[in-house]
């Protein structure tokens, strides 16, 4: 009984609870993901069994991979002060590492063993974990033709035809003919608030699945749902798109406020470290900073700014972009060359880290930012011991119809 045993904990129960409570949230995530995936595992063993009584024998393995879901240890992953308080000695010997993405930092000698370390940074945070491409010799081999027939038995003729075109479409696609520079989406004007002309692209709304998939969800879960969502652009804008929907929704992840109340809350517990932080580096000569909607300090947007000051305007555009963070005017001490450029950026990593160290600011970020997690996590916490009742249920009824 998975959901009466695991919601057992208690929070409030002081300093020596909370490692406990962390353990039990966590422990309640992994067993959600591995719910999940076992369900998706068993929903692929039913379209497989629904397309072999169809006469399909060979699969597009992309299309009904299973995957095994990755162990969590705990339940923050990279708090926001990790993207400018680094290590005090890769601060001192490479900076941010900003030079390397630099049009003169290309050039140097020092960017090969930089990524050489991030390389080998990275292989010890993956700890070994290696992921395989499918086998698709098999898929591979045979005809466009035959692959089309399979999408329409997988997911019906419409939802192949939004997905790939025609069944000549698909053919040119797979082969490298054809002429697809009339398949764009359908484009429409827009007036924009400025009175200039913007050029939008129109897709068609993405259509029901049919076929096995349609018959998998019907006798699974009920019929499918068609949500939609509407977000809010930084312009103010919004944008609405709509998708087709099944099963329930795991609580984790079904808020929509949940992370950024994460933020809200976390904020509000640093706002008084922040404060100190920015002081601690104004005092270092690192005026104008200021901390973004994340909580982080936009080191990135600065010193891209910095680095790309001299670049055409196509590349501060792909490099800079639209950025909304409030970035530092650039002082006189970052100096006007490259190498200049560069000692300015390392010195500003080790001004940084040393303000973490002598204000506590990466102990307070770390200790907050998990005690915001907990909270948010636990107030879910019944709603997901529910839901994986629910994800039980369904993993036993794909059992039967399996053995049907």
């Amino acid at each position: 009984m998975l959901g009466l045993t695991a919601g057992c904990g208690m929070l409030g129960l002081g300093e020596e609870a909370a490692e406990s409570d962390e353990d039990r949230l966590v422990n309640m995530i992994n067993d959600s993901n591995r719910l999940e995936a076992e369900l998706a595992a068993a929903e692929y063993r039913l379209v497989e069994k629904c397309l072999e009584d169809a006469g399909f024998t060979v699969h597009d393995p992309w299309a009904l991979q299973p995957y095994e879901p990755e162990e969590q240890e705990s339940l923050t992953e990279y708090a926001p002060h990790e993207g400018f308080i680094i290590d005090a000695e890769t601060a001192a010997e490479y900076g941010f590492g900003q030079w390397a993405n630099s049009p003169d930092g290309m050039e140097d000698p020092a960017t090969e063993d930089y990524w050489a370390a991030e390389e080998e940074r990275w292989a010890e945070e993956e700890d070994g974990d290696t992921w395989e491409e499918p086998d698709t010799t098999d898929w591979d081999a045979l005809d466009p033709a035959d692959q089309y027939a399979w999408y329409i038995a997988y997911q019906g003729e419409e939802y192949v035809e939004w997905s790939y075109g025609s069944a000549q479409d698909y053919a040119d696609m797979m082969t490298g003919e054809g002429d697809f520079s009339e398949e764009a989406p359908a484009e429409e004007e827009v007036v924009t608030d400025d009175g200039s002309l913007e050029i939008e692209e129109e897709m068609d709304p993405e259509p029901m699945p049919g076929g096995c998939q349609l018959e998998m969800i019907q006798e699974l879960h009920g019929e499918p749902e068609l949500v939609e969502e509407t977000y809010e652009n930084e312009d103010g804008s919004s944008e609405t798109y709509e998708y087709w929907s099944y099963g329930v929704d795991n609580p984790l992840y079904a808020s929509e406020t949940m992370w950024e109340d994460i933020e809200l809350a976390y904020a509000d517990k640093m706002a008084d470290e922040q404060t100190g932080f920015i002081d601690c580096i104004s005092g270092k000569g690192h005026e104008g900073w200021e901390f973004d909607q994340y909580n982080a300090l936009p080191v990135w947007e600065f010193f891209n700014t910095l680095y790309y000051q001299n670049a055409s305007e196509e590349e501060q555009d792909m490099m800079i972009g639209d950025s909304s963070a409030v970035i530092p005017e650039i002082p006189e001490a970052a100096g006007s060359s490259y190498e200049e450029w560069k000692a300015y950026e390392i010195q500003t990593a080790v001004d940084f880290a040393a303000c973490g160290e002598e204000t506590g600011y990466a102990d307070a970020s770390d200790k907050a930012y998990e005690e915001v997690h907990v909270d948010a996590y636990a107030a879910v916490e019944q709603d997901v011991y529910a839901w994986q009742e629910e994800m039980n249920d369904a993993l036993s009824k794909a059992q039967e119809l399996l053995d049907a």
